[in-house]
């Protein structure tokens, strides 16, 4: 077996294991993370300066930013949630209690025109979903590598400040002691759990 075939063991390996304690979580525990990573982000200067902010719906036992998105709604900022086409992902905004509509992988989309969607370098702070992650902000996502296809060009940015702040959310039970980043990896600038902020190094 190579060892290209056994990384890709391992870290399927680590995401059905973490898959499966969000499985595990009570309606409850997830209500109470939420609100907890909810107090955790609105005191961040990236969330307090940003006003066109990337989300995405909860499924699956992932940590809900709703809370955020409800009160950040109150306070006039602008979110958007994720659209997959394809192989591709673009951003739509989304009110809450807007409809949307399930889509791939069961995903909650907007119901919206593809012209109201927005550039990803247009956004000012993405917040994403992970499975994965360890204390210098590395990640393992869902596996389809959407979002690092889309926020690629960072890597290309001339003006490092421009570019949308990506901060991965999770629950404190997704974290492992050390991940190794793959070349394809777009790097975090922060992770958030319901009781901790890690930040990358």
């Amino acid at each position: 077996m190579s060892s290209e075939e056994q990384l890709k063991i391992e870290i399927n390996s680590l995401r059905n294991k973490h898959r499966n304690l969000r499985r595990e979580l009570s309606d409850d525990v997830l209500q109470e993370h939420a609100i907890k990573l909810e107090n955790k982000l609105v005191e961040l200067p990236e969330y307090q300066s940003a006003d066109h902010i990337a989300a995405y719906i909860a499924i699956l036992g992932e940590i809900s930013v709703e809370p955020v998105i409800r009160s950040g709604a109150i306070a006039g900022k602008q979110f958007y949630l994720p659209v997959l086409r394809g192989d591709a992902m673009a951003f739509a905004p989304w009110h809450p209690d807007a409809p949307l509509q399930k889509k791939k992988f069961g995903l909650l989309e907007p119901d919206c025109s593809e012209s109201d969607w927005i550039d990803p370098s247009s956004l000012d702070l993405v917040l994403s979903p992970l499975v994965v992650f360890d204390a210098f902000c590395n990640r393992i996502g869902q596996g389809g590598g959407y979002y690092d296809r889309t926020f690629e060009f960072t890597r290309r940015s001339a003006n490092p400040v421009a570019r949308p702040i990506l901060i991965g959310v999770a629950h404190d039970c997704q974290k492992e002691p050390s991940l190794t980043p793959q070349p394809w990896d777009i790097p975090l600038h922060k992770v958030v759990t319901e009781s901790a902020v890690y930040a990358a190094r």
